[in-house]
């Protein structure tokens, strides 16, 4: 790989770095210690790898693994936080795989501040990464006193070149190719760039909507629907609707109109516990398929 590819891997795998740090911070209220090596990371034995495309260009990925030790323990530390302290196999890799998802899902939102055009996040799963990915590394990490098995990740040309390609035509130049950046940056200056992300991040608009309740219906039911069919929700009339942000639960309050338009008054936001509690509640099941 040449110094150009090489330099956009490094930047896209700090960013995400200090995005997955700060995902584990806002939901298990613990800050884990992670430090990038250059050694490649190992494969085999327990690891858990999560396959992720990004819609930056054809083919364009990257691949994190992590070993059972490590995914457990990240878990357990965040549902002990949101009050579930007895946890099997399952829920433990499923709260860990969110974690990963949503540091994922901002990473790409926060590359889209610095290249200049739009970027997501696009399904994902699990997929062990290919032979010969055009860069990998490792990185360690420290839960309190623990030392943790550590993580790795791959990322392939694809999405180096797309990065590459982007920040050459980004009007700031602030993109991960900012010329004069030669020099590879410290680690407290590599930190310091990861935690200023969330500034770019303010000013980023996001789905907001108001759920009135749920229910399950038979597919056989749902195919007999015709118009002035009721469903059921479970949740009644005199209950507080829920306000949801980026598929998370983060408020009730009350309907209410506003000049002619629906609105809600906020009468509680939710706590941080109360949040992954909600979100585990709708937890989609995690696709897995492997080569």
């Amino acid at each position: 790989m040449d110094n150009q590819l090489n330099r956009q891997a490094q930047w896209l795998v700090e960013q995400w770095r200090g995005e997955f740090i700060r995902v584990m911070q806002a939901m298990g209220d613990f800050r884990p210690d992670m430090d990038i090596r250059a050694t490649p990371p190992l494969r085999g034995g327990t690891v858990l790898w999560w396959k992720q495309p990004f819609d930056l260009g054809a083919g364009a990925q990257v691949w994190i693994g992590t070993a059972e030790e490590t995914w457990s323990e990240i878990g357990r530390r965040i549902l002990s936080a949101a009050g579930i302290d007895s946890s099997g196999p399952v829920e433990l890799k499923e709260t860990y795989l969110e974690v990963l998802r949503q540091s994922l899902g901002v990473l790409a939102r926060a590359v889209s501040s610095q290249i200049g055009r739009d970027m997501a996040a696009t399904g994902g799963e699990e997929q062990e990464p290919p032979g010969d990915p055009a860069f990998g590394c490792q990185i360690g990490i420290r839960i309190g006193d623990r030392q943790m098995p550590g993580l790795g990740c791959y990322a392939n040309e694809e999405i180096l070149v797309a990065l590459q390609s982007c920040s050459q035509t980004a009007e700031s130049g602030a993109g991960p190719n900012q010329a004069g950046a030669a020099d590879e940056p410290g680690e407290d200056e590599v930190f310091s760039r990861a935690c200023g992300t969330l500034d770019l991040l303010l000013d980023l608009e996001m789905p907001v909507s108001v759920s009135f309740g749920r229910t399950q219906v038979r597919i056989q039911n749902i195919l007999k629907l015709t118009t002035g069919s009721i469903i059921e929700m479970d949740r009644s009339i005199s209950e507080p609707v829920e306000l949801i942000v980026n598929n998370c639960t983060i408020a009730r309050g009350e309907v209410v109109v506003v000049d002619g338009n629906y609105g809600v008054r906020i009468n509680q936001v939710m706590s941080r516990a109360e949040r992954l509690q909600e979100s585990r509640k709708y937890l989609l099941p995690v696709s897995s398929s492997r080569r």
